[in-house]
């Protein structure tokens, strides 16, 4: 062997002598891994020839050759252990890479660590780079220390900021995808009487079938295929109760459960209801709750005694006089006919309530029974098939406990006037709306047991928008489902534009969230449309009731341009009053009687117009009358969706004009423009709302002077309309597109084109 090869000798020196219980020096194990040393030994390695190769032993010393193999390494001596390089230079991973092959060194360790050697500069430099994995075996504070260097913390700030920028940037996209790809709006799911067109009949006026001069159930009956194709879908009848036979108010009621013997009998009433429900027209009855007859038999057992055996005692409002008195009422509450609402009953000795007439006591609503009563009353005609009520006198249900003295308003004098009064005690007490509450659970419950249609609640009202609104219902209990908008009768033909705007604003902006709303044409006690505003704004006012969002409400008549008789009767506990003018049926002296009876005067009971208004067989047959521009305004209200449950947005609103948008998703759009001002206006409707278009289609025309006619492409720049002329056309929305599965087709096409062609065009006014 040459000079340069040799063994290594590793010598153990032990600091301090190492004895066994026994006395006798250290043992030392020896296997194939190497020696295993005391915990204060220090190793010393020498390089020596393999000639001067010796073993030696002593009590301090122990010496180890190697094996004779070619060491191409030198060492140096060993001096002490450092623990920051010991992970690179341990000797326990195995031979170092000297770029020959050849067994590496035995592994030698002491108890607990390990020994490592201190290699040369160079050479440490090369084992740390070559080694796979720089911070094995090392504790977790040791970890945890180098982790918080500042190149370890940058690291993670920056990945941390690239996983964070990653998901920002997947949701912006998300929602723009959303943004500029919606998904169409499920149809509003609406009840019957959202979809309605409700045509009010005054019963009495309306169709003679046995030739007695008084219209009846059968006469209503034989017009329900007129109905059907005006394109009404709901009747609303007036009171058909059985009354005192020598009274003229139909609400001098002796019997809520039976019919007035001149009207029919229960079996033409189940006759109506059936023959109504065959061509789908549902039937709302008239219910009076607040009063009854004289004669009726619960006032009759409450005046025969109070003693508390009597079960109806409480069943209306009796109070002892003032001091006793039988001349003296018990204060100033005046009926709304003039005079004392106090009469005195001799059989009690005690005085009784009644708001209207003498012989019409009110109820006491605060009685158990009473309410009882009440709510048998509506389980019967629900029995007989009624899809609904109209709760008639509503404000009138309850009165001040306490009997309180009304106030005289400023300025009045005749404390004998109902209208002198504030009515604060005797009409709209907060008790009403606990009522309503009570009757739409158990309208509710009857529907939810007996039946799948749901049962309509309807109540007429006077006073201020908020009181009317109410009716919807207060702290969270539902109220009626229609309180009736008696805020459109007092439109008349010199409401111009803003006087229309501020009737539909007070309601549409006021309205509690989810309610319906409702537009008031005319009822039995109120003049009548043509007398109120004219035919020629009739037609505007028509359009607009048809075609806004909610029920329209109409009277029967108005569909012809009826007009009432000119009685100067005003008592509307009366049954001739001038807005309940026979139905025209013909030009004929018998226009209310049916064809089976035309030798019998028709309805006497109501004075007649002038026989130039007896045309409805002439409106029928001309184009351009009120008769079929109604049939055609229906008709549209039927088959657009964009008229039941479409959004509603106005457009155009001034003096003159009152305009507004129907439209909704993946449904056709409508402009529905209307001139209430009695001269001609041309108008832009282009940027007044975001989905006009250019160009739209009129679909209807509200006369036939107007210069468009249906078909028609219309400009929305400068579209003229005549003296209280309407116009509705179809219009070709800006973000028109059709719903196929809940997605709008063609619309992200027609978006990014519309962006292209802006950009192109930016682009090419820079260029030049």
């Amino acid at each position: 062997m040459d000079d340069k090869s040799g063994v290594v000798l590793m010598s153990i020196v032990n600091k301090q002598n190492h004895a066994t219980k026994d006395g006798s020096p250290s043992a030392y194990t020896f296997d194939n891994q190497g020696f295993q040393l005391p915990e204060d030994s220090v190793p010393e390695v020498k390089i020596i020839n393999d000639n001067e190769a010796t073993t030696s032993t002593s009590s301090n010393e122990t010496a180890v050759a190697a094996p004779d193999d070619n060491i191409n390494h030198t060492y140096s001596e060993v001096k002490d252990v450092d623990e920051e390089t010991t992970a690179a230079t341990n000797l326990t991973n195995g031979p170092v890479d000297s770029g020959e092959k050849g067994p590496g060194l035995p592994n030698y360790r002491r108890k607990e660590s390990s020994v490592g050697f201190r290699l040369p500069a160079a050479e440490r430099k090369a084992s740390t780079a070559s080694h796979s994995a720089p911070f094995r075996g090392m504790g977790k504070e040791e970890l945890l220390r180098h982790s918080a260097k500042p190149f370890w913390r940058r690291l993670r700030y920056v990945c941390m900021s690239i996983v964070l920028v990653g998901w920002l940037a997947l949701i912006i996209t998300v929602v723009a995808l959303v943004l500029v790809y919606p998904s169409c709006r499920k149809p509003v799911d609406q009840q019957w009487w959202q979809k309605a067109v409700v045509y009010r009949i005054y019963v009495r006026s309306f169709q003679d079938s046995n030739g007695d001069g008084i219209g009846d159930l059968k006469g209503v009956n034989y017009r329900l295929d007129y109905l059907k194709e005006l394109g009404v879908n709901t009747i609303s009848l007036s009171p058909i109760y059985e009354t005192s036979p020598q009274s003229e108010s139909d609400m001098d009621i002796v019997n809520h459960t039976s019919i007035h013997k001149e009207l029919g009998t229960l079996d033409d009433f189940i006759s109506l209801v059936n023959n109504s429900n065959e061509r789908g027209i549902k039937v709302i009855l008239d219910f009076i709750p607040n009063l009854t007859s004289k004669n009726h038999t619960w006032f009759r057992d409450s005046a025969s005694s109070a003693d508390t055996s009597n079960l109806k005692r409480n069943y209306y409002v009796w109070v002892e006089g003032h001091n006793n008195s039988a001349h003296m009422a018990p204060n100033n509450w005046i009926s709304v006919y003039d005079g004392s609402a106090w009469s005195f009953d001799a059989s009690r000795s005690m005085f009784y309530l009644h708001n209207f007439l003498t012989t019409q006591p009110e109820l006491n609503l605060r009685s158990s029974g009473v309410k009882k009563e009440l709510t048998d009353v509506m389980q019967f005609w629900l029995d007989l098939g009624v899809d609904g009520f109209f709760i008639r006198n509503s404000g009138y249900l309850f009165q001040d406990y306490d009997l309180r003295d009304e106030s005289l308003l400023p300025n009045k004098t005749d404390d004998k006037a109902y209208s002198s009064y504030d009515h604060a005690y005797t009409y709209g007490l907060s008790e009403i709306h606990d009522m309503f509450a009570r009757w739409r659970a158990f309208l509710d419950d009857y529907g939810n047991t007996s039946r799948h249609d749901y049962i309509v609640l309807l109540a007429d009202r006077v006073g201020s928008s908020k009181e009317v609104l109410e009716y919807y219902g207060r702290f969270n209990r539902d109220g009626v489902n229609l309180p009736l908008n008696n805020f459109c009768l007092d439109l008349d033909e010199y409401s111009g534009g803003h006087g229309v705007a501020q009737v539909v604003r007070q309601w549409i902006k006021s309205m509690p969230a989810g309610r319906w709303a409702n537009w008031l044409g005319g009822i039995d006690t109120s003049p009548r449309l043509i007398d109120r505003m004219g035919e020629a704004m009739a037609r505007p006012f028509l359009t607009l009731a048809m075609l806004m969002p909610g029920t329209p409400v109409v009277y029967y008549g108005d569909e012809i341009g009826m007009r009432g008789h000119n009685s100067s009767q005003k008592d509307e506990g009366q049954r001739n009053l001038p807005m309940r003018t026979p139905m025209q049926w013909d030009a004929t002296e018998n226009a209310a009687s049916a064809p089976a009876q035309q030798g019998a005067r028709g309805c006497p009971s109501t004075p007649r117009p002038p026989q130039s208004m007896w045309r409805f067989l002439a409106q029928k047959s001309e184009d351009d009358s009120l008769y079929n521009l109604f049939t055609n305004l229906t008709a549209l209200r039927a088959d657009n969706p964009a008229f039941h449950y479409g959004d509603y947005n106005e457009a155009v609103v001034d003096d003159q004009v009152f305009s507004f948008v129907r439209d909704y998703d993946g449904v056709k759009g409508f402009l529905v423009a209307l001139n209430f001002v009695n001269q001609t206006v041309t108008k832009s409707f282009c940027g007044a709302y975001s989905t006009i278009a250019s160009q739209g289609e009129v679909v209807l025309v509200t006369s036939s002077d107007v210069i468009y006619k249906k078909g028609n492409s219309v400009s929305c720049s400068g579209v003229q309309l005549g003296p209280y002329q309407g116009l509705t056309p179809r219009l070709r929305l800006l973000k028109q597109f059709e719903c196929t599965n809940g997605r709008p087709v063609g619309y992200l096409m027609e978006y990014f084109t519309a962006t292209y062609t802006a950009g192109h065009g930016a682009r090419s006014a820079l260029l030049s």
